[in-house]
């Protein structure tokens, strides 16, 4: 048998029910991540810059501390004046209330909650057009 059959043999074992586990990732872990995924929740899903916002997360890790941003053109840009920083309840869940940013163009972009222990969740954020006071 080669080195390579031999080492294939050892990092990949198929366990009934068709959960395959490959080298030392447990099977909770996996059953983890594919049962419960993390999840993202914005209200309103849109609104003028400067508008309030509610994100609310779930599925993160229970103490896991949790950065979110709003991705403009690939660029990540706080929601707030300093990083929106919140940690995960003891379900894993978290809520925060931030503005949309006051110079975001019109458009729709993605509000992403990473987690310090590898969580992501993202969500759509429409930015509607400014109207601007006529004088």
């Amino acid at each position: 048998m080669s080195n390579l059959a031999r080492y294939l043999r050892g990092a990949v074992t198929i366990l009934a029910g068709g959960i395959l586990l490959l080298g030392n990732l447990s099977c909770a872990t996996m059953l983890a991540k594919s049962v419960s995924p993390a999840s993202l929740v914005i209200t309103p899903i849109s609104g003028k810059p400067a508008s309030v916002i509610i994100v609310r997360g779930s599925g993160f890790i229970p103490g896991e501390k949790i950065e979110i941003i709003m991705v403009v053109d690939g660029i990540p840009v706080e929601l707030g004046e300093e990083p929106m920083i919140k940690e995960a309840n003891e379900i894993g869940a978290f809520k925060a209330k931030s503005g949309i940013p006051l110079d975001a163009k019109p458009g729709v972009y993605s509000v992403k909650a990473t987690g310090d222990k590898g969580t992501v969740a993202v969500a759509p954020l429409e930015v509607e057009e400014k109207v601007e006071k006529k004088k």
